[in-house]
């Protein structure tokens, strides 16, 4: 599917309960491309419009999924690390202005709707939003210094000298 088909009528794509289901490449979310180790493999996702009668609202539901090549924190290697995301978008209408502090939810946030809203931004952001601040394996080292670039502690000659070895003759 070409990114064109990834935009849609916001309003009308949740009015009307549209689903629109695809796949994509790391390599061509830009953002994303940037922070992962690796560009390789697909960010799949699940885009779905929604009413809700009660709050006299429009929704679209993001759920996406893959696996991301990280960096460990700790060790510096590559690490993959699957993920399955899922989000909330309320549509308010243009020219309204975007509601923050009075909601009380945190459930959803708001957007602008659009007739030409890009889906795969938003299934972006969602992916970016759950990034762990710092990746790290269960279990690994952290990098040691290469054998003949480890020097001598400065305190050895001091242990040595405590020791009673340092002073012999």
């Amino acid at each position: 599917m070409s990114r064109e088909s990834y935009i849609v009528d916001s309003a009308a794509f949740a009015r009307e309960g549209r689903h629109l289901a695809g796949s994509c490449p790391v390599s061509r979310l830009e953002r994303l491309a940037e922070v992962v180790v690796a560009e390789s493999g697909d960010v799949k996702f699940d885009v779905t419009g929604y009413r809700d009668e009660d709050q006299d609202a429009l929704f679209i539901d993001i759920v996406a999924s893959g696996t991301l090549m990280l960096r460990c924190q700790r060790c510096l290697e590559a690490m993959p690390w699957p993920f399955e995301v899922e989000g909330r978008l309320l549509l308010v209408p243009p020219g309204q202005p975007l509601p923050d502090e009075e909601l009380d939810e945190e459930d959803f946030d708001p957007i602008e709707a659009s007739r030409t809203l890009e889906v795969l931004p938003l299934v972006e952001e969602e992916v970016l939003l759950a990034l762990p601040f710092a990746p790290r394996h269960e279990q690994c080292e952290p990098p040691r210094p290469l054998a003949e670039s480890e020097k001598e502690s400065p305190f050895a000659a001091l242990k040595q000298l405590r020791d009673g070895k340092g002073n012999e003759t």
